[in-house]
């Protein structure tokens, strides 16, 4: 089993030579292997005893490499809502990045694709389960909650960007951001502008560091079999759960 995770991660390393993402082409690369490797790490890991490896793998690592490939067409509309300055093509994304974000968690949680869906804004978490009865489940994210407090209490909440990209976006005069030149900053569910500085392609430059790091919550999916331990032992941890993400 080590020796299966050693070799998938070596080749996630080789296709990810960087984080730089110069042309489409090597973009497609970088999210469909982050997808399938980690779908397939994910997958093993929650591999339940009666199933068989060789399918689990091939589950895993085709379930991945789908979601990975909606992951990174959600980044090419996004590049055509700044480029066309549509804020529904900037929503359009958003969908398609949360499909292929959750698609990739399924395949990690050696689930069917379709077993849950999630969509973030802010610090809120909207679960939707398919898997025997339709159910919404709201949970908060409490890194995010703490990032989006600060914001509040620091600078100015842009309620109509905010409704047009489903994503929370302040702006602010700190000196920090003139200081350095900064133009905008985003933080864990907070995009945090510079005054007058709301065009399109910053704002979408500042929402692909978000799906950046959606790309990566796949990892929590590793674990899944401790936390179910901690809660059987502890109830109280297994209620908390139900809300915070």
């Amino acid at each position: 089993m080590k020796k299966i995770l050693l070799t998938i991660v070596s080749i996630f390393f080789l296709f990810n030579k960087s984080h730089s993402q110069s042309n489409d082409t090597e973009a497609l690369l970088y999210n469909i292997s982050i997808g399938g490797i980690f779908g397939t790490i994910g997958a093993i890991i929650n591999k339940k005893p009666y199933e068989k490896l060789d399918k689990v793998i091939l589950k895993g690592f085709s379930q991945g490499t789908l979601g990975g490939y909606l992951t990174f067409e959600s980044k090419r509309v996004l590049r055509l809502g700044a480029e066309n300055e549509d804020w529904k093509l900037i929503w359009a994304a958003k969908l398609l990045n949360a499909s292929g974000t959750s698609i990739k968690d399924n395949a990690a949680n050696n689930q069917n694709f379709w077993y849950k869906w999630h969509i973030n804004i802010g610090f809120n978490r909207l679960e939707f389960e398919t898997k025997n009865k339709f159910k919404v489940n709201y949970k908060i994210m409490p890194v995010a909650l703490v990032y989006n407090t600060l914001a509040f209490t620091q600078a100015k909440f842009n309620f109509d960007t905010s409704i047009k990209t489903g994503e929370l976006i302040f702006e602010s005069n700190d000196y920090r951001l003139y200081e350095t030149g900064t133009r905008g900053v985003t933080f864990p569910g907070t995009i945090i502008l510079r005054n007058n500085e709301k065009n399109y392609n910053l704002i979408t430059h500042e929402i692909i560091h978000i799906y950046q790091s959606n790309d990566f919550s796949i990892l929590n999916s590793y674990y899944v079999k401790p936390l179910e331990k901690i809660e059987k032992k502890y109830h109280f941890i297994n209620k908390i759960n139900n809300y915070i993400y």
